[in-house]
């Protein structure tokens, strides 16, 4: 028996392969869990102008905080300024929530405003680092980081 293969069939053919494609995707397709960013985002929201202005204040500054990824950690020097400066910084992981890091530092007038997050807190993957100190002003840094074992 011999088919005939024409542009009906050829249409035909190619519908029902298609939906059979949508259907594995949508059901045999292994789920990719995900995690909220926050669990008060609503709050979080309201206060974000805030953070908008404290962006400002960080932006203004005359030397900008600097990072540096080095073997041993994550090295963050805070621009020098003749004020006590007290804060926290946050390590957040989007990809797992168990995987975040949250600090308080304080640093005196007369003292180096230099803090090394250790890598015994990392794992390998990206993060979000966001700063928040204040001083005379509040200030908000963030940045993304890579945190690769073997950095040097």
């Amino acid at each position: 028996m011999k088919m005939k293969f024409n542009w009906d069939t050829g249409i035909v053919l190619s519908l029902v392969f298609f939906i059979v494609f949508i259907i594995y995707i949508a059901f045999f397709f292994p789920h990719i869990e995900s995690q909220l960013v926050s669990d008060k985002y609503y709050e979080e929201e309201m206060k974000y102008q805030e953070i908008i202005n404290e962006k400002k204040n960080a932006s203004k500054l005359p030397i900008k905080i600097k990072i540096f990824i080095l073997y041993s950690g994550i090295k963050i020097i805070f621009p020098p300024v003749n004020n006590n400066i007290h804060g926290f910084f946050t390590l957040f992981r989007s990809s797992s929530k168990d995987l975040d890091f949250t600090q308080s530092f304080n640093f005196l007038k007369d003292s180096k405003k230099i803090l090394l997050i250790p890598k015994f807190f990392l794992k390998k993957g990206y993060y979000k680092l966001i700063i928040r100190w204040k001083t005379d002003k509040k200030f908000f840094f963030e940045k993304d980081i890579f945190w690769n074992e073997h950095n040097k």
